[in-house]
């Protein structure tokens, strides 16, 4: 068994570990992170989901291997408490690599409790020229101490115009998991499994506390099944709330990640062509009709 295949396997158990945990309510038992020393926390004391109407914008660049491209993407997205318990995000994101433009948009309905969990309602899509694929699913996190597990996953289904083209529907499933070596730094290594079409990542991202204004940088290396990979590097700027906020303090008190960027990673599928066999030559149909292959070339009348 492959590198790849272990890892995949390890967290996406993680993915789906993540709602049976809170859901059961073990997850409290494991729970170790506080945003203040356990001495002087009170019983009562909860802070909200979502800490103040606040966003985010991300831009990065960088290359695909095979094929051989540059990769643009951009997104951003905004969140707003919903009284103290829940909150509501939406994401925009546009990209374009191996010659393809693809846009895509997912929103969030969650609950959170800043020390221990989130737990929501994920849906997402992203279409490209002549497809789109969509996915909706329960998304969780779990928080202990510097160390955060993250994922969504569920049901995805991808349609093409192209009737020569198969949609597919099925299984999907992100996870990551993060650890921060300081308030303003984190690491991550995470998987991505869609409709069959799967990769790994590392990636960092480091906020510069010193600007003044809170702008991070950011990287990423991913590894795909099919061989190729790719890298990028970016910027990522936050606004709203408390501008000296640290940076894991605003992934488990502000935004979830934007999964419609998230989606890109398999944005891939969206590029597919027919891979069937040589099809035998066109008929000549004549003047009124159009030849459409439905296991054998027919000629259809046109539409009037």
């Amino acid at each position: 068994m492959s590198i790849l295949n272990v890892t995949k396997a390890a967290l996406l158990g993680t993915v789906l570990y993540i709602p049976l945990a809170l859901a059961t309510g073990k997850a409290a038992d494991l729970i170790i992170y506080s945003p203040e020393p356990a001495a002087e926390q009170t019983v009562d004391f909860v802070m909200p989901a979502v800490s103040g109407p606040n966003g985010k914008f991300e831009l990065d660049v960088g290359a695909l291997s095979d094929p051989s491209s540059a990769i643009f993407r951009a997104g951003a997205s905004f969140t707003i408490p919903v009284g103290e318990t829940f909150g509501l995000q939406g994401d925009l994101a546009v990209g374009s690599f191996a010659d393809e433009w693809v846009g895509g948009g997912a929103l969030h309905a969650f609950t959170r409790d800043p020390s221990s969990y989130l737990i929501g309602i994920t849906a997402g899509v992203v279409a490209a020229d002549g497809a789109m694929l969509g996915a909706i699913g329960a998304e969780g996190e779990l928080y202990f101490d510097r160390l955060s597990l993250e994922g969504w996953a569920g049901y995805a289904a991808l349609e093409y115009d192209d009737p020569m083209l198969s949609d597919d529907s099925g299984f999907f499933g992100i996870g990551d998991i993060a650890y921060y070596p300081t308030d303003d730094w984190r690491i991550s290594i995470g998987v991505a499994s869609i409709l069959g079409s799967e990769s790994l990542k590392l990636a960092t991202e480091y906020q510069f506390a010193d600007l003044g204004f809170p702008l991070s940088g950011t990287g990423e290396i991913r590894a795909y099944d099919t061989g190729a990979w790719s890298a990028k590097v970016g910027i990522k700027g936050y606004f709203g709330g408390d501008p000296d906020k640290s940076l894991i303090d605003r992934h488990r008190q502000d935004d979830p990640p934007n999964r419609a960027l998230d989606l890109f990673a398999a944005a891939n599928l969206l590029t597919d062509t027919y891979e069937g066999p040589d099809l035998p030559p066109e008929p000549d149909c004549g003047d009124n009709e159009h030849p459409v292959w439905d296991g054998e070339w027919i000629c259809v009348p046109d539409e009037t």
